[in-house]
């Protein structure tokens, strides 16, 4: 029964998300927040999150009516930290463990095909994390509300199933039985993650990649426009 709440509540999020985010890019419809009673535990929204009418003059950039309360915002990350971090730490060890499961299953071909895969993805992190690293400048309001449904999104993402069996097979080629074994594994991690994910207290999950650039958040409210 959790588990069916949280994925109701994790959709609502996901197509709210995109309201916003179209929002940002339509001139001129203003569209309004989406509704958030079903899935509220699993975002604390703040005033930052509103979304202004049309900007003046030929502007193409949407403005927020009221702008991130970034004083605010770290005072929730820090109180929030600790949780942050086992949340995180739990999540890495989810991922090395269904690592570790996946290659047992795999013949040597396939296996050599994982380690391409996992050096890829670790590529792109690290290419990530090192150009924002070399970009000191203060998030900007759209990139921190960015930042804070991510995590959302990331969450569809590890509960459903279907679709990252799908990745796997096209990217390892499994044959039937491996497709049948790697799905087990796949909901078995879900399960995990659930239970992670019910046991964080919010605004654990949504913080979760603020959290790392808190520095960038400045402590004033609108710092980074």
């Amino acid at each position: 029964m959790i588990q069916r709440l949280l994925i109701a509540a994790l959709t609502v999020l996901v197509f709210g998300a995109g309201y916003l985010v179209r929002s940002w890019t339509d001139n001129e419809v203003p569209v309004p927040a989406p509704p958030a009673p079903l899935g509220s535990e699993f975002s604390r929204v703040t005033p930052a999150q509103s979304v202004a009418g049309p900007g003046a003059g030929k502007s193409a950039s949407r403005q927020f009516d009221q702008p991130v309360n970034r004083a605010a915002l770290v005072s929730d990350i820090e109180q929030a930290r600790p949780q942050i971090e086992i949340y995180r730490k739990r999540l890495d060890e989810l991922d090395a463990e269904f690592e570790r499961n996946l290659a047992a299953l795999l013949h040597p071909e396939q296996c050599e095909k994982l380690a391409v895969r996992q050096k890829r993805n670790a590529e792109r992190r690290t290419t990530r994390e090192a150009h924002e690293a070399a970009d000191p400048s203060p998030l900007s309001d759209e990139q921190i509300l960015r930042l804070q449904q991510m995590p959302l999104f990331n969450v569809l993402w590890s509960i459903t199933i279907s679709a990252r069996l799908e990745r796997l097979n096209r990217d390892l080629k499994l044959d039937d039985p491996q497709q049948a074994r790697v799905r087990e594994l796949l909901v078995a991690r879900r399960d995990k993650f659930l239970a992670l994910v019910d046991a964080s207290p919010p605004p654990t999950v949504t913080l979760s990649l603020l959290a790392s650039r808190a520095q960038k958040l400045g402590g004033t409210a609108g710092g980074g426009k």
